[in-house]
């Protein structure tokens, strides 16, 4: 083999290590993270809350929640960090919408999103720190 052909092999290896690197270095920020979130019903008076959430690709259909019942679901992020999980919640005759993930939002604060949802608005759990509590969207 000549010493051109060794150097360009050298050099083609060197590049895909790079690459295979650079790539590595990033893949858990968005290639290979499974991303969950975690809903519950913390409504007063022991009401029912009925839950539609939907992507832009996937419809979860619509979950009837007792009272500190929840639904879980998992999904991969987008490359471009526009994921979004958009919900609408019902009880009696009240009807009220929030973006229940928001990669922007979400992404660097929780890999798992443990959600309760009060009549005020839905809450997130934020481990040792205070809650952090939202308005809703709105209608």
């Amino acid at each position: 083999m000549s010493l051109l052909t060794q150097k360009f092999l050298l050099l083609c290896v060197l590049t895909l290590l790079s690459a295979h690197d650079v790539f590595a270095a990033h893949s858990d920020s968005f290639i290979r993270r499974t991303q969950h979130v975690n809903v519950t019903n913390y409504l007063s008076d022991n009401l029912d809350l009925t839950l539609h959430c939907k992507s832009a690709d996937d419809d979860l259909g619509v979950h009837l929640l007792h009272h500190g019942g929840n639904v879980r679901w998992g999904f991969g992020l987008s490359v471009f960090g526009e994921t979004l999980f958009f919900c609408s919640f019902k009880w009696n005759d009240e009807l009220h919408r929030f973006d229940i993930y928001r990669q922007d939002r979400d992404q660097d604060v929780c890999r798992s999103c443990n959600w309760y949802i009060m009549k005020s608005g839905p809450c997130r759990f934020n481990g040792d720190k205070s809650d952090l509590c939202f308005s809703w969207n709105n209608n």
